[in-house]
């Protein structure tokens, strides 16, 4: 009898071992044993009601491997105009894979996205010349989140590669939709490069592009058009999207209106790169075209543009 009650015992302490402690090795730095207070708690972060949001369009030129004007010349240029700047966003146009890489490698504190507009792949880490062109869009990665991303073609099938109309080039559109992460606001860029030959391609492409800022962003985010458009802002192409959206340079209080955009290394000059947006939540601030010196005679055979915004919760 002796036995079957120590025995009883012995399983009773036993399961109120099993259901009421830890092992020390299990408690971990946010455990409370001790009551319901919860000392190691984070009072929450109100986000920020408005930023600043800067968006520069780029066409950074392809690498025509030449002493003068190529890449290896203008390439630390490049790098200095971004250190100095610091845009938040940056599409780019013809990005190809090493000079990618040389800003990255140079500036890690971006994130970026593009595919090549001729073999709709990831342009590969490498320094060695890489013919391939991407429209490119780069980020600030501790400024914001990436939600979603995409390319599509500039094409009768924007689904798949190749060239559309009379175009002379297969063209891509890259688009990203972002969080601003201490505000939680967000917003969507539309990054692209319309032909520079096909009149009928670029109409077409401006039609296409704005069916497809109303399919990709069903919930009516701020959004933006960066581009070398390869045509004035007051072309006929842009019908689609005049009651839409607004040319930052036209309406922005500090805007380098009459600035051209294009110098072809000192070719005929044109105002051709363009920073589009739309959305009540947000204020043009400047419109700059960057044609200062960055320690080379030429950055590129394009001027970087640059707009900055005040994007404030409505």
């Amino acid at each position: 009898m002796k036995r079957f009650i120590c025995f009883i015992a012995f399983l009773a302490a036993a399961t109120l071992m099993a259901v009421s402690c830890k092992k020390p090795l299990d408690i971990q730095p946010n455990d409370n044993p001790g009551g319901n207070e919860t000392p190691t708690d984070k009072p929450e972060v109100k986000p920020v009601d408005e930023f600043i949001l800067s968006v520069m369009s780029f066409n950074v030129a392809v690498d025509n491997r030449q002493p003068v004007n190529g890449w290896d010349d203008r390439k630390k240029a490049v790098i200095k105009m971004l250190t100095e700047v610091r845009p938040m966003v940056i599409g780019f146009q013809e990005a190809q894979a090493h000079e990618i890489t040389d800003m990255i490698n140079a500036h890690p504190e971006y994130g970026w996205y593009g595919i090549g507009r001729d073999t709709g792949t990831v342009p590969p880490t490498t320094t060695s010349y890489s013919a391939e062109e991407s429209m490119a869009v780069f980020w600030l990665k501790d400024s914001l989140e990436v939600l979603d991303k995409g390319t599509f073609w500039l094409s009768e099938t924007p689904d798949k590669l190749g060239k559309g109309w009379d175009a002379a080039y297969a063209r891509t559109l890259t688009w990203v939709r972002f969080r601003h992460k201490k505000s939680q606001m967000r917003f969507m860029i539309f990054n692209t490069h319309l032909d520079n030959k096909g009149k009928t391609a670029r109409t077409e492409s401006m039609k296409l592009i704005a069916q497809k800022m109303v399919d990709l962003n069903p919930n009516g985010f701020p959004s933006f058009l960066s581009a070398d458009f390869n045509t004035g802002s007051t072309d006929a192409i842009f019908a689609p999207i005049k009651d839409k959206m607004k040319s930052t340079r036209d309406v922005a209080p500090d805007s380098d209106k009459t600035k051209y955009t294009y110098n072809g290394y000192n070719a005929p000059k044109s105002q051709i790169d363009h920073i589009f947006y739309c959305g009540p939540q947000l204020t043009p601030l400047t419109f700059k075209v960057l044609d200062g010196d960055y320690g080379n005679k030429w950055i590129s055979d394009h001027y970087p543009i640059m707009a900055t915004y005040r994007y404030k919760r409505k």
